[in-house]
């Protein structure tokens, strides 16, 4: 396939790394230095987003703020082109879909991966390895068109789960946004301990507050454009507190160690998915 991509940063640049060992992938950057890092990593780019058609698909992987837009742009001019986009959050892609050109072809492909890095430099086919790809439709999918996001999906090494947009955010807001809500809170509560707590944190801190150093232009977006199913999430996750703190306060040990044993069957079970069992 004859495959576009906007957007070079970390997800959109491993996209196309990944893709352009099966399909002629063809990308764009609205940043210069982007395209080109893009283009001496074996890249084909363009200098404008409309030289990405045609194509039989192009993927929107900019930011969240940029993904409606441009699809915009794109849909007006796209024709039997299949536009997908990475959008974190399905709400406002689904929105536009309904008011979108008639015979525009839109569905969602989101992978849940990432890494520390940003941007193009930090991209690499490898970390969409064996990686969940949400396939979302919108109402202006049809059959072949979400044959064809499944195929790259799994082209780049994805492994597809099909769902609605409602249980997309409702997963992402559990397994993306909750996590970054929890290592701003503990990265806010260390403020408590005396000195600095730099000076006496472990790898378990340090670990437990990475998602903390999110930038903001990406967490910000991701926990408010999508704020019922968050504040949802963190009302479960506080009402689960509770019950870690009332079995402490209570002295109850065989509750304590049943939260505790629960949880480590739950993390068990996920490393034992992430690593295939080796």
């Amino acid at each position: 396939m004859n495959v576009g991509v906007a957007g070079l940063g970390l997800i959109g640049g491993s996209l196309a790394l990944g893709l352009k060992m099966r399909h002629r992938v063809t990308g764009f950057d609205t940043d210069a230095s982007t395209r080109d890092a893009a283009l001496a990593a074996g890249i084909d780019v363009v200098g404008a987003l409309d030289a990405l058609l045609p194509a039989d698909a192009v993927i929107v992987a900019t930011p969240m703020d940029a993904v409606v837009p441009t699809l915009e742009a794109l849909a007006a001019r796209a024709g039997a082109t299949v536009l997908l986009d990475v959008a974190s959050v399905r709400a406002p892609v689904e929105a536009f879909a309904a008011a979108a050109p008639a015979g525009s072809r839109i569905v969602g492909l989101h992978p849940m991966a990432g890494r520390s890095g940003r941007g193009f430099g930090a991209a690499s086919a490898d970390l969409l390895e064996l990686r969940p790809f949400l396939v979302v439709p919108t109402v202006r999918s049809d059959t072949a068109a979400m044959a064809v996001a499944g195929a790259l999906a799994r082209d780049a090494g994805g492994i597809v789960t099909v769902c609605s947009a409602e249980q997309h955010d409702r997963i992402v807001a559990v397994l993306s946004a909750l996590p970054i809500a929890v290592a701003v809170a503990l990265a806010l509560v260390a403020s408590d301990v005396p000195d600095d707590p730099a000076r006496f944190s472990g790898p378990g801190f340090r670990d437990a507050t990475r998602l903390a150093g999110t930038p903001v232009d990406l967490s910000e977006p991701l926990l408010q454009t999508n704020r019922d199913n968050v504040v949802a999430a963190l009302a479960r996750l506080r009402a689960t507190l509770d019950a870690v703190e009332s079995a402490i306060a209570a002295d109850d040990t065989a509750k304590l160690r049943a939260l505790l044993t629960q949880a480590a069957e739950i993390r068990a079970r996920l490393e034992e998915a992430h690593t295939g069992g080796r």
